[in-house]
């Protein structure tokens, strides 16, 4: 055992246990024992299953002093723990920062053989890392199956009720989620992420030494890419719906339907109120092509914030006869229809991730490897309240928010 790591009392987990574990983690100079039944973590556990009932040395170590210690004692619950065979395990997984690992492997292990957890109603960054220590030793089923049983995500969220979320808490919550199988937190804090964006994908943070290592900050099997991509793809869209009008303006084609005298000065006056309003609001510059030293980053803020800015566009009107001209009347019914899909606590949750469609069929569901272009759905018929129902892609008509927009939309929906 290397110097300088601290020998902790050996925590009982099971008083019958034939087997001693040694547990410990890089970043602690620390090595936690335990009391285990090599039964329990092997039926439980496909890791320790392989490590103890396969052809390894610590295999065939054990087998040997189980057949000692019976010639000696009557049961194991009468052999001291000190005597027991003894197998170590380094690294429990990519977990975070923790004063100490023996309460989390405690826990963990306890779990393995149906035992309660040492706190009934554990915080989620406590769920977050036994999740992780669950999926490094590949049993994700007993947990997930623990934490049903036990109410664990029904009583967090009612702790959670009208309670500001970190974006901390949102990833931790969303990996859980992925993990052990409680879809609900995937699709919820997924759509929470792409739309209020993340720290970790401003040009600065990525240039910058990792220095939270817990999973939930880079999350696994191209999770984090997906989101990260999912929010691209919002943007372009939203950037894309103004763009489109002031193009439309600028071609030389009457814009005004009105038929006056007036209706070109209309056009221009439009184009040049769009063009003062966007670059206000901070959503345009109007850039040189002969030089242009400054390279824009993409916005990080939060979307709901950026639809709100794009819906206070003014009325601009160049006299009373031209009531219904400009950006406000052509923009707000698109961005009205789109809200549906970008409201952060209501409207349709398919902006987020589906984790059964993103494990079983990647390749049809996912933003990320779709052909482009990506196309935005509706259905053709609209609920009671007024918004897109939900309908077999059958159903479903191509949607071009006046000519624009890239993305597909929905679990079922395929890319154009």
């Amino acid at each position: 055992m290397a110097s300088g790591i601290l020998h902790q009392e050996i925590i009982v987990i099971s008083s019958t246990g034939d087997l001693v574990l040694n547990v410990s983690h890089e970043e602690h100079q620390e090595e936690s024992r335990y009391r285990v039944d090599s039964g329990h973590i092997r039926r439980t556990s496909p890791y320790f299953e392989h490590l103890l009932g396969g052809a390894f040395s610590e295999a065939t170590a054990v087998h040997e002093k189980h057949r000692s210690l019976r010639d000696q004692y009557s049961s194991f619950e009468d052999v001291p723990a000190d005597e027991l065979p003894c197998i170590t395990v380094v690294h429990i997984g990519q977990i975070s920062k923790v004063n100490s690992i023996e309460g989390l492997t405690a826990d963990f292990l306890r779990v393995l053989h149906g035992l309660e957890l040492s706190q009934p109603n554990p915080p989620v960054p406590n769920i977050a890392n036994l999740a992780i220590v669950a999926d490094r030793f590949d049993c994700l089923g007993v947990f997930c199956l623990y934490a049903k049983k036990k109410g664990i995500f029904r009583a967090i969220d009612a702790r959670a009720r009208g309670k500001n979320t970190s974006e901390e808490r949102v990833r931790q919550k969303l990996l859980v989620g992925y993990l052990l199988d409680h879809n609900p937190w995937v699709t919820k804090n997924s759509k929470h992420l792409i739309l209020s964006g993340s720290k970790r994908w401003d040009p600065p943070a990525q240039e910058q030494e990792d220095t939270e290592s817990a999973l939930w900050w880079d999350l696994p099997h191209g999770i984090e890419e997906e989101l990260q991509y999912r929010r691209e793809r919002v943007l372009e869209t939203l950037s894309s719906i103004p763009l489109y009008f002031l193009h439309l303006y600028m071609s030389g084609e009457r814009q005004c339907k009105l038929g006056y005298d007036s209706s070109l000065a209309c056009d221009s006056f439009q184009l040049g109120e769009m063009v003062r309003f966007l670059s206000r609001a901070g959503m345009l510059r109007v850039r040189s092509l002969l030089y242009d030293p400054i390279n824009v980053t993409a916005y990080s803020g939060d979307i709901d914030r950026l639809v709100d800015s794009l819906r206070k566009c003014p009325k601009y009107q160049i006299d009373s006869n031209h009531a219904h001209c400009g950006l406000r009347s052509r923009m707000l019914p698109v961005l009205g229809w789109l809200q549906y899909w970008l409201d952060k606590d209501s409207g349709s949750p398919d902006l987020g991730l589906c984790p059964e469609c993103f494990k079983a069929r990647r390749g049809d569901y996912a933003w990320a490897e779709a052909k482009r272009p990506l196309m935005w759905r509706r259905t053709g018929t609209l609920s009671h309240t007024g918004k897109p129902k939900h309908a077999a892609p059958a159903d479903w008509a191509e949607f071009h928010p006046t000519g624009v927009s890239h993305i597909r939309q929905g679990c079922c929906s395929t890319s154009s």
